[in-house]
C-alpha cells in the first residue's frame, strides 16, 4: 500500500482499472462456470435416472425367466450413450446377473449394492433402480456414468473465459492509456490553480499533506479552501439571519420563511399558516427611564420566553427593536393560534427583575390566519392592523385580522 501511494496518478489509474476489470471478470466467469456445471450435472442426472427406469422396465421380463441374452441386450442399448461406462444387473439375491461396459479397463461390478437413487462418486455418476414385475421387487439396476463430456465442456469454457479476460485487460489498458490525459491533466491544473490561491493568500489556506502524489496536493489544497470558507459562511450566515442580542433569527429569515411558508400552505388545500406580530407595551418608557442596558436585557428575556412559549411548528423572530413576531405551520383552526397566544401571556407573565425593580412584560399581538393566497406584503399588513387594534384595545391583548 505504501509504494501504491508513491504512484503517479496515471499508473495508479492504470492499476485501478485493470484490477477491478480482472476481479470482476473473474468473479463473473467463476460464477457462470460453477452455475453451469451444477445445470449439467442435475441434467446428466434425470436423464440417467430416466434411462435407468426404461432399461428396468424392459428387463423385468427377461430377469423374472433368466433369460441373459435379452437382459443384456436390454443393457447393450445404453452403449449408444457414450457417457456409459458399466451397466450391472442384479437378481433377487443381489448376485449379478448380466453386465456390459465400455471404456473400462477393469470393469467390476458393485458387489451387492442396494443403495437407491443417483450420486455423484468421483469422476462418475452412479445411478441405483429398482426392477419390479407385479409389483414386487424382482431384482436392481447399476448404471455408471462418466463425468467426461461434462469436463471436457468446462476445460473448453476456461480457455474461452481465459481468452475474453485476457481480451478484454487489453481492451482496458488501451482505452485507459488513452482516456488517462483527460482525467490526469485537468487534476493536475486544479491542483495548480489550489496552490495559486493558496500562495496569495486568498483564503488564509495551509496545506496539510497526507498522499504523495498529484491528486494528495490536490484534495489537500482544496480542502483547506473549502475549510476556510466553510467557516466564513457560518459566520456570514449568523450574522446575516440571526439577532445578536437575541439570538432569534432576524428580519432577514423571518421574510425567506414567510414566502416559504405561504408557498406550502397554497400547495396543500388544508394547510393555513398564522402570523403573530408581537409589540412590547410601553418599552420606550423602559429605556428612557431604566436605560439602554436594562431595555436591552428586558429584550433577551422576551426572546428566550418568547421561543420557548411558540411550538415546534412555529419559529420566533425579532425585526428590530421591540418588534417580534412568530410564523406558525400546519394550522387546522384558530384554535391552535390562540393556543400558541396564550402560552406567551403565560411565559410572560413571571415579571424580570432588572435595576433593583420588578419589570412587568406586557405585550400586544395581531394575528392572522391566511390559506396561502396572500403575499408577504399584505399578511404582514394584516398583522400589523390587527396588532393596532390590539393595542387600541388596552394593550396586553391579542385581536385576530
Amino acid at each position: 500500500m505504501t509504494q501504491f501511494k508513491k504512484l503517479s496518478i496515471k499508473y495508479k489509474l492504470i492499476v485501478v482499472v485493470l484490477l477491478t476489470a480482472t476481479i470482476g471478470l473473474t468473479l463473473a466467469s467463476g460464477a457462470l462456470l460453477f452455475y453451469d456445471r451444477v445445470n449439467m450435472k442435475a441434467t446428466l442426472s434425470e436423464e440417467m435416472q430416466i434411462l435407468s427406469q426404461v432399461v428396468s422396465l424392459r428387463s423385468a421380463v427377461a430377469l423374472s425367466f433368466r433369460d441373459e441374452k435379452n437382459a443384456r441386450a436390454n443393457l447393450n442399448t445404453l452403449k449408444v450413450r457414450k457417457n456409459i461406462r458399466l451397466a450391472c444387473m442384479y437378481d433377487e439375491k443381489g448376485d449379478v446377473f448380466v453386465s456390459v461396459s465400455h471404456g473400462l479397463a477393469n470393469p467390476t461390478c458393485p458387489d451387492n449394492e442396494t443403495r437407491w437413487g443417483r450420486f455423484f462418486n468421483g469422476d462418475y455418476l452412479d445411478v441405483y433402480e429398482t426392477i419390479d414385475r407385479n409389483g414386487e421387487p424382482i431384482g436392481h439396476l447399476f448404471i455408471r456414468a462418466s463425468l467426461e463430456e461434462l469436463n471436457e465442456r468446462m476445460v473448453k469454457q476456461l480457455v474461452v473465459s481465459v481468452t475474453v479476460l485476457m481480451g478484454s485487460l487489453f481492451l482496458a489498458f488501451g482505452l485507459t492509456s488513452r482516456l488517462l490525459r483527460q482525467i490526469y491533466l485537468p487534476i493536475v491544473q486544479l491542483g495548480n490553480v489550489a496552490k495559486e490561491i493558496t500562495k496569495n493568500n486568498s483564503y488564509s489556506m495551509r496545506a496539510d499533506i497526507q498522499n504523495e502524489d498529484e491528486l494528495g496536493d490536490t484534495v489537500n489544497a482544496f480542502n483547506n479552501m473549502l475549510n476556510q470558507i466553510e467557516k466564513d459562511r457560518e459566520e456570514f450566515t449568523r450574522l446575516a439571519y440571526y439577532d445578536t442580542l437575541t439570538k432569534l433569527p432576524n428580519r432577514r429569515m423571518f421574510t425567506e420563511r414567510i414566502d416559504l411558508s405561504l408557498e406550502n400552505a397554497a400547495r396543500e388545500k388544508e394547510g393555513k399558516i398564522a402570523l403573530i406580530f408581537l409589540d412590547l407595551d410601553r418599552f420606550k418608557q423602559v429605556n428612557d427611564e431604566l436605560g439602554h442596558d436594562i431595555g436591552d436585557l428586558l429584550l433577551r428575556e422576551v426572546g428566550r420566553r418568547l421561543n420557548a412559549a411558540v411550538p415546534d411548528s412555529a419559529t420566533a423572530f425579532r425585526l428590530g427593536g421591540d418588534e417580534f413576531t412568530v410564523i406558525q405551520n400546519d394550522i387546522t383552526s384558530d384554535e391552535d393560534i390562540i393556543e400558541t397566544a396564550v402560552a406567551i401571556f403565560r411565559e410572560f407573565t413571571p415579571p424580570l427583575l432588572g435595576a433593583g425593580r420588578k419589570l412587568k412584560i406586557s405585550a400586544s399581538l395581531g394575528i392572522v390566519i391566511s390559506s396561502g393566497n396572500d403575499t408577504s406584503n399584505s399578511i404582514m399588513k394584516n398583522a400589523d392592523i390587527a396588532l393596532y387594534r390590539a393595542k387600541d384595545a388596552g394593550r396586553g391583548c391579542y385581536k385576530i385580522y
